[in-house]
């Protein structure tokens, strides 16, 4: 464990620990400090080098293709992660139901035209939608940019074509703005 942890201080990424970016070195040292340290590292290479096969992540210069990450979230993700609006439940509000998509839409909607990401601590009732990923609810209440990022990539995934052309416009922004 402790030669983990002392590789994982060694600076061999682009952003050091300095770096406002990504933290690489930090992250490493918070996978390696848990129980499970050795298999998050491989599952976060594994899944880089698929981003890499993919088109989507340029490896040999640490760098995210944006037009083609963009190109996936607006034509593909829909179908790669299909989501069923489900019954009512509490929660916290995604895709149209929060910014920034919730205040360029004009009409107020009821509460079957909410949807959340269920959530015990959740305070709106609407629609269940499954979430990418499970821990996606605690991640996105931590963190305000993640929040609207993940609730435009929903709107894309659940909304109708209205809201995903505002969604698609709005992630286009943000992540030239990256």
């Amino acid at each position: 464990m402790r030669s983990l942890i002392r590789y994982a201080k060694t600076p061999r990424y682009p952003c050091n620990t300095q770096s406002p970016q990504l933290g690489f070195n930090e992250l490493d040292v918070q996978f390696s400090r848990s129980k499970l340290g050795h298999e998050r590292i491989a599952s976060v290479h594994a899944a880089l080098e698929r981003s890499e096969a993919a088109g989507l992540y340029y490896g040999s210069e640490r760098k995210i293709l944006k037009q083609a990450v963009l190109e996936f979230l607006v034509h593909g993700l829909r179908y790669v992660f299909y989501a069923q609006p489900g019954p009512l439940s509490r929660g916290l509000p995604t895709a149209h139901s929060a910014e920034p998509l919730k205040s360029k839409l004009v009409a107020s909607p009821s509460p079957s035209e909410v949807y959340v990401w269920p959530d015990p601590q959740g305070v709106v009732r609407g629609q269940a939608i499954a979430p990418l990923y499970r821990s996606v609810p605690q991640a996105a209440s931590n963190d305000p940019k993640l929040y609207a990022l993940l609730s435009l990539i929903d709107a894309i995934r659940v909304g109708r074509v209205r809201e995903q052309r505002l969604a698609a416009s709005e992630l286009e922004k943000r992540l030239v703005a990256l």
